[in-house]
């Protein structure tokens, strides 16, 4: 029987792989990888920069419109009077209140509107028809609540506060001739008693 023989290549031990040096050329797996980390990151810092150049740093409360994105209130209450058939308010309660909107509803009842920030940065709302109706009261001020009466400027006037859905809700409503409005707001009453005295000297 014969011998076996063992071949030194036999019992060599299988050749480890190199170290990884740290100092590795790029290939194309973590090159593409760090470009897609390197574009996103490029794009939120222009993202970023866009944003604050375009809309400018701060609260919304602290910047002013500027003048040629302020609404035009007169120009539109003058459409809408064209309209309605009715004189529509166009008050002028102070530099300090700023328009949002104006906008006219010519629906079963007619509606004009007037969204404004308060000084106080709240948003207060005039709405106004060709009589002061039930309801452009419940519209306007959910659960409405009558807390007492007074005169503004000579016109008959209702302190309100809103309940359920209008819970918060503070008005004024007021009846004049030919026309009736509300401002509305959870605001001051103050300001909205502004308002509405602003209303009533524009109808006047």
């Amino acid at each position: 029987m014969g011998v076996m023989h063992e071949r030194p290549e036999d019992s060599a031990p299988a050749p480890q792989p190199a170290p990884k040096s740290s100092y590795e050329l790029p290939n194309r797996k973590n090159t593409s990888l760090r470009n897609i980390l390197w574009a996103l990151g490029l794009t939120m810092a222009i993202v970023v920069v866009v944003g604050i150049s375009f809309f400018g740093a701060g609260s919304i409360t602290e910047q002013e419109t500027p003048e040629n994105s302020r609404v035009d209130v007169a120009a539109s209450a003058e459409r809408a009077e064209a309209a309605a058939g009715f004189s529509v308010a166009v008050p002028e309660p102070g530099d300090t209140w700023q328009e949002r909107s104006a906008r006219f509803d010519d629906g079963q009842e007619p509606r004009w509107q007037i969204d404004y920030t308060s000084p106080q940065g709240q948003l207060v709302v005039l709405v106004q028809g060709p009589q002061l109706s039930a309801a452009m009261l419940s519209s306007a001020v959910p659960g409405a609540v009558v807390e007492q009466e007074q005169q503004i400027d000579g016109v008959d006037c209702q302190v309100l506060s809103g309940s359920g859905d209008g819970q918060g809700l503070h008005a004024v409503a007021c009846d004049g001739e030919g026309w009736g409005f509300v401002t509305r707001g959870e605001g001051e009453l103050e300001e909205l008693e502004v308002l509405a005295s602003a209303a009533i000297e524009s109808l006047s």
